[in-house]
């Protein structure tokens, strides 16, 4: 009985075969080191989605519980993804009761050169946010390359 309701359920619901591909994205530098996977959409309203990654932060002044993250859906707080141009913010903060407010925020700007089929290059910017009043946010800038397909 279970089959035969699973196989109804399936011949009602709606189609779901949409073309899709996988990006990926890394920094390896003095700042940090940055691994990022997703899928995405070949669609116009597709995004990313099934993140997943890697992301640690090298300077001391990043507050404990921030410098090392497995990344999620969660953490990318922006995106575009069009065309030449690809853009990507992710960001987490500190939490919990009596935990000083901390943040980090990573932008990725990045742009397929013509002679490309899949490769992106371009800058990063990371923002860091410390913890505690008497240290004052810093930013470090680098390079990132990415691949879709």
């Amino acid at each position: 009985m279970r089959a035969w309701l699973f196989a109804a359920t399936i011949l009602v619901s709606p189609s779901m075969a949409w073309a899709t591909g996988g990006l990926g994205c890394g920094i390896d530098d003095n700042n940090v080191k940055f691994d990022f996977e997703s899928l995405f959409s070949y669609s116009d309203i597709g995004g990313l989605f099934q993140i997943r990654g890697e992301m640690e932060v090298k300077d001391k002044r990043v507050y404990e519980t921030l410098k090392k993250l497995t990344l999620n859906d969660t953490d990318l707080k922006q995106q575009w993804f069009r065309g030449n141009d690809l853009k990507l913010m992710i960001y987490r903060e500190t939490e919990g009761d009596g935990v000083p407010f901390a943040s980090i925020k990573l932008i990725i700007e990045a742009t397929k050169p013509p002679e490309e089929d899949f490769g992106y290059e371009g800058k990063y910017q990371l923002t860091v946010e410390p913890a505690g009043s008497d240290n004052e946010a810093f930013t470090v800038e680098g390079k990132v390359g990415c691949s879709a397909g």
